[in-house]
């Protein structure tokens, strides 16, 4: 009794297929979760984030993690930007000093941050169960793949096409 494999095995980066696959990736555009709206720094963030990954890597799923990451990035940010002005420690209505609550928020928010980074394998670690060099090397095929759409003519009879082209303003 054989056991097949639960998911189809991701086709090698130096194949054919997975060449190929790249090249038509690489003309993917990202689309945004229906609804989801950015202010300018948010977007820049998300699209920092979406960098760390080769387009053939990012699904729908990852997209919509990476929208809520980009947000906490942010909301990071902007605590602690709070607390530099207002300082570690408060004066309450009686004169004594107490923790600025921010502090914990901050600490929270890079816990969050963290753990979604290891979620999402930016880490390259993450990725290949501990090996760096296999996932910088994927990663190295796929963009170099993807970065070759621009050499070949769009009017091409056997040009692979994406399979999504869908605009991205949200």
């Amino acid at each position: 009794m054989t056991e097949k494999p639960k998911k189809p095995r991701r086709p090698r980066v130096d194949s054919t297929t997975g060449i190929a696959a790249a090249i038509v990736a690489g003309g993917k555009q990202i689309t945004l979760p229906e609804g989801t709206k950015f202010d300018a720094f948010e977007r820049k963030v998300f699209t920092e984030l979406c960098d760390e990954f080769s387009k053939t890597e990012l699904t729908p799923h990852k997209v919509r993690l990476l929208v809520s990451l980009a947000r906490q990035i942010v909301m990071l940010s902007r605590e602690q930007e709070a607390l530099t002005r207002e300082g570690f420690v408060l004066t309450n209505s009686h004169g004594n000093a107490v923790p600025n609550p921010r502090v914990k928020a901050c600490a929270g928010l890079t816990s969050s941050i963290l753990a979604m980074r290891r979620s999402l394998g930016i880490h390259t670690r993450a990725q290949e169960g501990g090996s760096n060099q296999k996932a910088a090397v994927r990663r190295a095929h796929n963009k170099a793949n993807e970065a070759e759409r621009g050499n070949y003519d769009d009017n091409l009879i056997a040009f692979p096409k994406p399979l999504e082209e869908v605009d991205d303003d949200g």
